[in-house]
């Protein structure tokens, strides 16, 4: 009998605080997200290793692409670039891509080149027109295919070696 009610004490204070971390959490809606309640500083820390920077440079661009363009993003990524940085993707026949890459305030020059995947080999297709921090590819592929986006860094703001960017790729 002891077993049993030090048994029942054990579960009911499992449930208690089961039922109180569950209540923590704020249900979510599409109209209100978790940055919709809160204010961001989008400023670097001390060290100038924060991603917080190019997050608030990429946000009016993201903002830019779904409510004016009115177009899906399928991809963000974000990352820390020295010189270059690739990633990979299918793309699909049917729908038109714009590949968009920024860079932080510590990147002066950045460009995307596009490759497809032809016969055992990354065949280039073409180049952004980085000029500055932003730079942006488009492609529509005739067939499904296997894609390399590469990231350089072309010039940095002085002082600087390396720098954030995101990449952005949306249909």
């Amino acid at each position: 009998m002891k077993k049993r009610s030090i048994f029942i004490l054990i579960t009911i204070a499992f449930l208690s605080i089961n039922k109180f971390v569950i209540a923590q959490a704020e249900t979510r809606t599409p109209a209100k997200s978790a940055s919709s309640t809160k204010s961001f500083d989008f400023s670097d820390n001390k060290k100038a290793t924060s991603m917080m920077p190019i997050m608030g440079d990429a946000l009016p661009v993201i903002q830019y692409i779904e409510d004016t363009m009115n177009v899906e993003i399928v991809r963000i990524e974000y990352d820390l670039i020295f010189d270059k940085k690739v990633t990979y993707r299918t793309l699909y026949k049917g729908w038109k891509y714009g590949i968009v890459v920024i860079g932080d305030y510590r990147i002066k020059k950045i460009n995307v080149h596009l490759y497809k995947y032809v016969n055992d080999d990354w065949q280039f297709i073409r180049s952004g027109k980085g000029e500055d921090y932003f730079s942006l590819v488009n492609e529509e592929p005739q067939e499904k295919g296997d894609y390399l986006m590469q990231i350089t860094a072309d010039e940095f703001e002085e002082g600087y070696k390396a720098g954030h960017y995101s990449i952005i790729i949306y249909h």
